[in-house]
């Protein structure tokens, strides 16, 4: 009898389990216009490590199209105009090439 109602136990925690990561929904990380802005006058201003420029521009942001255009840009800037220094991570080319990247981010609102 414990035997039968151990093997049942067993079997239920085992289903939940199996359920609940079934149902568990993947996280999802999001950069809105804001966060992206944020992120690139960090660099322009020499206050953002390489980590956080990775993470700037190392999510797809197929919510956002004109996000997208920007990140990819971005990384053709990177291409050409990174140094990986400290503070700035960039050439002088490279920052005005972000500060026009910015102005366009500005033009465009960021409150959408």
């Amino acid at each position: 009898m414990t035997l039968l109602v151990t093997l049942l136990l067993s079997f239920c925690v085992f289903a939940l389990i199996i359920w609940g990561l079934m149902h568990m929904r993947t996280p999802r990380f999001r950069i809105d216009r804001k966060d992206f802005l944020k992120g690139l006058e960090d660099v322009i201003a020499g206050q953002a490590d390489d980590n956080e420029w990775r993470v700037l521009i190392g999510y797809p942001m197929r919510h956002d199209p004109l996000l997208e255009q920007l990140r990819l840009e971005c990384l053709e800037i990177e291409e050409g105009e990174y140094t990986g220094g400290s503070p700035y991570l960039f050439t002088d080319a490279g920052l005005e090439r972000l500060r026009q990247v910015r102005r366009r981010l500005l033009a465009a609102g960021i409150d959408k």
